[in-house]
């Protein structure tokens, strides 16, 4: 266990945010099934109000939806199809192990922001949201909310975390599968450096056939560090010292395993039908969902 003092800085998001916020939606991939109707549109084929398309009648078919003024001009039975509205369950779960309690901005802050503005954007847009913080297992999380009433909880939660421990994913992805239940988006954030348990957690949430988005949370020195001579490095996870002597072979051979590590992460990933993101905290938060998120298609 790591150090249970550790407490990250408290979330804050301005209210001139939280309108551009307001105005975006999140986009799901894949068609979802809601328990309610709601204002996101599936590929499904129903019987809401708006228009989608036309197929040819086969026997059996409800008669109301025939067009009876296609019949007229072709003498042919077309049925209309309409788009059936469901309702988005958002599912957001945040890394708070010791790892994310480093970087400049801090990883750990960077990341509860972001899950707030998401937060937000769904609550905004009266999708059901839950978010949940993991380390080695679950550690807080809400229930299913919907409104913006409720933001002031999510943010409560994300400010009353503790970050301690090491990471596990497969066994919080165990957990928050037990606790909930429904089927949905669900936005991983965190820095993935638990790549042992990583892949089995993410087959775990896949299996559940939600739609998954990953986004990799970095210090930009994990990618590109600056360190040179000798030092003194500390795990933070589990208080491991290490001597080492930095010379730019040493540097040249951590990034070529770094990239390839971020590589074989982003592939998997697409393996596994999820989406991937790979932002570093020097980036705004700001400028990441309004440009980088919504440019990969994720909020619109």
């Amino acid at each position: 266990m790591g150090n249970p003092d550790v407490k990250p800085a408290k979330v804050a998001v301005d209210s001139e945010f939280l309108n551009k916020l307001g105005r975006l939606k999140i986009e799901t991939r894949k068609i979802l099934a809601g328990v309610m109707k709601g204002d996101k549109r599936s590929r499904a084929y129903g019987t809401s109000v708006e228009f989608a398309d036309y197929r040819d009648y086969h026997r059996g078919d409800d008669l109301r939806y025939l067009d009876w003024n296609i019949y007229a001009r072709l003498e042919r039975f077309f049925l209309k199809l309409f788009h059936e509205e469901e309702d988005l369950t958002v599912h957001i779960l945040v890394d708070v192990s010791l790892s994310m309690e480093t970087g400049e901005p801090n990883k750990s802050t960077y990341a509860r922001k972001l899950a707030a503005c998401l937060s937000y954007i769904a609550l905004s847009n009266l999708d059901r949201i839950s978010v949940t913080s993991f380390a080695d297992g679950i550690q807080k999380g809400t229930q299913l909310l919907r409104g913006k009433g409720h933001f002031g909880i999510v943010v409560e939660m994300l400010n009353s975390v503790v970050s301690e421990s090491s990471t596990d994913f497969e066994a919080s992805v165990k957990e928050f599968n037990l606790r909930q239940r429904s089927k949905g988006l669900v936005f991983v954030i965190s820095d993935f450096l638990d790549p042992v348990k990583l892949k089995d957690g993410l087959k775990r949430l896949a299996y559940r056939k939600h739609d998954i988005v990953l986004i990799q949370v970095l210090d930009k020195n994990e990618i590109d560090p600056e360190l040179r001579g000798d030092w003194a490095l500390t795990d933070i996870e589990t208080g491991e010292i290490i001597e080492v002597s930095i010379s730019p072979r040493l540097l040249s051979d951590y990034k070529r395993k770094m990239v390839a590590y971020l590589k074989d992460l982003k592939s998997f990933a697409s393996k596994m039908h999820a989406g991937y993101v790979l932002v570093t905290t020097d980036i705004d938060v700001e400028d990441f969902i309004l440009k980088e998120l919504a440019f990969a298609g994720y909020v619109r």
